[in-house]
């Protein structure tokens, strides 16, 4: 039974928490502002593990029963990272000695402390303190046991030789030099090494530099461990036991104790991390450290303190009786109410939460379920008005410090007043439609005035079933700090399903030696920085050079691959001059001395609309936003409807596909004008990017738009006409018509539609396989069971009414009356073509009578394209959809037309557009084509400064070693070297030389050749 919880709340209501430092080091971001900009353009930091921290070749297998074996072969991983010992003051044993998470927790915990606006010399000492989130140390203390282990290591070696017939004496001196190699990654073990080893000292650490006095210790509830110690900080702030907590967590285990661990329990995937998702697989494991600075949030307003957020809520609970790994709905709810109870407001009032979110099939779906249940708890809760993001689908699964990253995100996030996306969504979990309506996940992301308090919750739960939640809320004016240079806006949509790299070369050879370094680039680069190494490559470019190359790829394994397709290409069939090569899949493309740079536009029709089409565009650029702006003010000013809040809806937050669908229904009935503005909007982007038709065409409807990009009415006239032709086709007096599709020539559509009663004709010949007819609805809908009863495809098209026949002349007497468009057609800036006949249109013919008759008359798009052809060298569709390139493909196979947006929000069709006219040798604007976009300084993987693990690391044994060992070191020069030396000796030197050496190591070779003898099968017969 529902309850009204708040009723018994205001006595149980925690004191409030002020967030008012911040800081953080993880994959991809070191500082606070980096890890927002990552966040929001969705910077993915997943890459292949370095071999400085595990080598693929000897820990990895695909098959998930191979025994101390893991098949995830991907992580996230901290770069850059280097503690100054000098700076702090720390003595170079005790540096050597001690786990790296000791160090990293430190730095950031400073950066946290100065970000709230402190030195070590400023910050309060009493009663302050640090509560710490930490798992085992980290993977450096599991190594560095290993040497303390060696004893174990010489029994086995011992006990190997000894299965060899290997000599004591020879065992002995093997021993003696493995020793020397095992310890030389390992730091010795001195009075530091204890307390570098533990976990509890990072946090009395940093106590110590602090001079904090409130006591420092570290909370361990696994993969929950720093939300943990988050809400532990809050309630002794509450209780009054601190008034300053530095809490947070820290985490650099990724070594085989864990990874191989997680693959045996299944958790870790082999594919892309997809997290609320239909497809979730499991997670990437990552690695990082944050810490946040809490007051009271009375105290720091009496202080003066900056307030990011503040904490309104916490709790903690276990799943009790059940599995340690299993999650419970019911035990995860019960840290959700225990939040909200603290906090006095239902977490129906929610914006968003940053969930746990591992993409683990059985616990993406447990969280969605016990969030659904905790709300619930509250009441009917109305459809998708949560939204839930998760951080490690950024920068992996950082366990111990998981938490406090979803934290500081949501902190960031309320503060700057944005709902942040998630990624690698997009098929979101079947239990969004069922149990938990209320939620949906983010995919678009959204922004608030600054004015707006926003709240959050974060979730955090940890194998053993433990669980955590946190609730928070806006605090001050959004900082400044925090504010990136490009806008938020379009930083939303910065990244892309694929990015464009485009190579140049003096000769076939020069391109051939170009690729290997670029593979070796692409080694173990991240997601994240495949824009960064493709706007790199666009300024590297040499425009004069013959051979122009590109490859259009959305991960770096398909960058590869297609590296060393292309590389195959050019080995077995390079291109001669003036040719061009591409691949099946038009993702790879190759041209030599290419110079065929004439593109044609056509601006498609009437059944091309789309949901949020060429959104990208319009929320990475401001003058998009302003044309769209101004579009909907025309259509305002002469009484139509604006068109913005038809053409983008919050996709992300549609309660069902039935919703979709009316919003589809609605764009339909507005489809006239909203393709027209959406085709200009193309064509204005294409113009930035230096790009110009030199003829123009259109389908039906795209024919209003031809004429405008030929110069014969400006954009405002163009959707004015557009939305009067919209408003009288589908407001007919008559009867109603309809259109469908055949999938046949014009002979057999004439063949269909004979003998057919009521009214239907041919109204669109579009290629040689497709022929569009037109006409009553019934008798449409005879046509398609004649055509389906001889198994030619045909379908009902989503049109308000039978363009193109004469059901609609009522329609076309009203253009020619009243159309807002010249009487007639002046000077043309391109060449312009009519769909129509095909035929060029010149200069002087009477506007509103041709539009008036191109409404009812029969569209041949067979000889538009035809008549094109002859005069460009690629066709692009200016516009949504993809419905011409593929009618223009079945029509000639050259020039090819290309789409530019078939799909909404995919980058894929406009980067294989720009290859095509790249490698033609097309000019692009390539700054422009960056403009807006999240780009940063390429630096190949083997460049980076990773994190290592000892086990690793070289061996670091000198020859002087080995030669106090009486051992002979192996000799440093090569054979050949050896051999020229030997050739200059005489006889005489030769033989004492030889002699010499017998002297010295008789004892040993009698012994290995014993050894031998007893080994040697047909001396065991004998």
């Amino acid at each position: 039974m529902a309850i009204n919880p708040l009723s018994e709340q205001n006595s149980s209501k925690a004191q409030p928490i002020a967030v008012i430092g911040l800081g953080c080091h993880y994959p991809g971001a070191s500082e606070l502002l980096q890890l927002w900009e990552n966040i929001i353009s969705r910077r993915c930091q997943f890459r292949e593990f370095p071999d400085e921290r595990l080598p693929l070749s000897e820990y990895y297998d695909p098959n998930p029963t191979t025994a101390d074996k893991t098949y995830g072969n991907r992580g996230a991983f901290i770069d850059g990272f280097q503690f100054d010992p000098v700076k702090r003051r720390i003595p170079k044993s005790a540096l050597d000695s001690t786990d790296i998470v000791h160090w990293l927790a430190l730095e950031v915990a400073i950066k946290a402390v100065e970000n709230a606006g402190y030195q070590r010399e400023t910050v309060s000492n009493s009663r302050s303190g640090v509560i710490l989130g930490n798992t085992l140390t980290g993977e450096h203390t599991r190594s560095h046991v290993m040497r303390l282990r060696w004893p174990f290591v010489r029994k086995a070696l011992r006990e190997a030789a000894k299965v060899k017939g290997m000599s004591p004496h020879l065992t002995e001196e093997l021993v003696e030099i493995m020793e020397k190699f095992y310890k030389s990654v390992f730091p010795p073990i001195t009075e530091d090494s204890l307390a570098g080893g533990l976990s509890n000292t990072i946090a009395g650490r940093i106590c110590n530099f602090f001079n904090f006095d409130g006591g420092g210790y570290t909370v361990d509830g696994a993969c929950s461990s720093s939300l943990i110690a988050i809400a532990t900080a809050a309630n002794a702030l509450h209780q009054g036991d601190l008034d300053l907590a530095l809490a947070g967590g820290v985490d650099i285990s990724l070594d085989t104790f864990e990874l191989i661990g997680f693959a045996k329990t299944g958790a870790l995937t082999s594919k892309d991390m997809t997290v609320y998702d239909r497809r979730a697989s499991g997670f990437i494991p990552g690695e990082g450290c944050g810490f946040v600075v809490l007051k009271r949030l009375e105290d720091a307003r009496r202080d003066g303190n900056y307030i990011y957020a503040v904490i309104n809520g916490w709790g903690i609970s276990s799943d009790g009786k059940g599995g340690i790994t299993a999650p419970s709905k019911i035990g995860q709810s019960k840290a959700l109410l225990q939040a909200y109870k603290k906090a006095a407001y239902s977490p129906q009032t929610l914006h968003f939460i940053e969930g746990h979110g591992t993409g683990t099939p059985v616990g993406d779906r447990t969280e969605i379920e016990g969030i659904a249940l905790a709300m619930n708890h509250y009441g009917d809760t109305p459809p998708r008005t949560c939204g839930m993001t998760s951080f490690k689908s950024l920068v992996g699964h950082t366990k111990a410090a998981a938490g406090v990253g979803g934290f500081i995100k949501a902190v960031m996030a309320v503060n700057q007043r944005v709902v942040p996306p998630t990624v690698g969504c997009s098929e979101p979990h079947a239990v969004f439609e069922q149990t938990a309506q209320a939620l949906y996940p983010i995919v678009q992301g959204q922004i608030y005035p600054p004015t707006e308090t926003l709240r959050a919750g974060v979730s955090a739960m940890g194998f053993g079933g433990i669980n955590c939640h946190v609730t928070l809320s806006s605090g001050d004016a959004p900082a400044t700090a925090l504010k990136p240079a490009i806008p938020e806006r379009a930083l939303l949509v910065s990244n892309q399903d694929t990015e464009l790299f485009i190579l140049t070369a003096s000769s076939i050879s020069h391109l051939l030696q170009q690729i290997p370094t670029l593979i070796k680039k692409v080694q173990g680069m991240s997601l994240a920085e495949l824009p960064d190494l493709a706007a790199q490559l666009s300024q590297q470019i040499q425009t004069h050079y013959p051979l122009r190359a590109a490859i259009v790829a959305g991960t770096p394994l398909n960058l590869k691959e297609s590296l060393q397709e292309l590389e195959q290409m050019l080995r077995d069939n390079p291109p001669a001059p003036s040719q061009v090569q591409l691949s099946a899949q038009k993702h790879i493309w190759v041209a030599h001395q290419v110079q065929r740079t004439r593109v044609a536009f056509l601006f498609p029709g009437q059944g091309s609309q789309r949901l949020n089409m060429a959104r990208r565009i319009v929320e990475r650029y401001t003058w998009a936003q302003d044309f769209l702006r101004q579009a909907d003010q025309w259509l305002q000013e002469e009484g139509f409807e604006p068109i913005s809040p038809i053409i983008y809806r919050p996709l992300d937050r549609a309660i069902d596909q039935q919703q979709v669908k009316q919003w589809f229904n609605r764009l339909t009935s507005h489809a006239p004008t909203t393709i027209c503005f959406i085709s200009l909007l193309w064509q204005k982007y294409l113009n930035r990017l230096g790009i110009q038709p030199v003829a123009v065409a259109g389908h039906s409807l795209g024919e209003l738009t031809a004429f405008a990009a030929s110069g014969a009415y400006d954009e405002k006239t163009l959707l004015l006409f557009a939305a009067l032709r919209g408003r009288v086709m589908n407001q007919p007096s008559g009867k109603v018509g309809t259109m469908a599709s055949l999938s046949c020539s014009r002979l057999k559509a004439e063949e269909l539609i004979r003998g057919i009663s009521g009214y239907v004709v041919i109204a669109n010949l579009n290629s040689p396989q497709q022929t569009v007819i037109s006409g009553e609805i019934e008798s449409v809908q005879a046509v398609i069971q004649r055509a389906v009863a001889q198994d030619i495809q045909a379908r009902q098209l989503p049109v308000s009414n039978g363009f193109h026949s004469l059901l609609v002349s009522e329609a076309a007497n009203i253009l020619k009356k009243s159309a807002p468009i010249p009487a007639e057609l002046s000077n043309v800036r391109v060449l312009l073509y009519t769909s129509k006949t095909g035929q060029q249109v010149l200069p002087g013919i009477n506007l509103k009578e041709h539009f008036a008759d191109q409404a009812v008359a029969q569209v041949d798009f067979i000889s538009l394209v035809q008549s094109l052809a002859t005069q460009c060298d690629l066709m692009l569709e200016v516009g949504p959809g993809q419905v011409l390139s593929n009618l223009a493909a079945q029509i000639s196979e050259y020039p090819l037309c290309l789409p530019l947006e078939s799909k909404p929000e995919s980058s894929r069709d406009f980067n294989i557009a720009m290859a095509a006219l790249f490698i033609q040798g097309g000019q692009i604007n390539w700054q422009n084509f960056y403009e807006n976009r999240l780009i940063r300084s390429f630096t190949p993987a083997d460049e980076l400064m990773f994190i290592d693990n000892p086990c690793e690391r070289p061996f670091a044994v000198h020859p002087e070693e080995l030669e106090a060992l009486s051992v002979t070191p192996a000799p440093s020069e090569n054979l050949e070297e050896i051999e020229r030396k030997v050739a200059q000796l005489s006889e005489d030197e030769v033989t004492q030389v030889l002699g010499n050496y017998f002297a010295q190591r008789s004892s040993f070779l009698a012994e290995l050749i014993q050894a031998d003898l007893q080994n040697f099968p047909l001396m065991n017969h004998h």
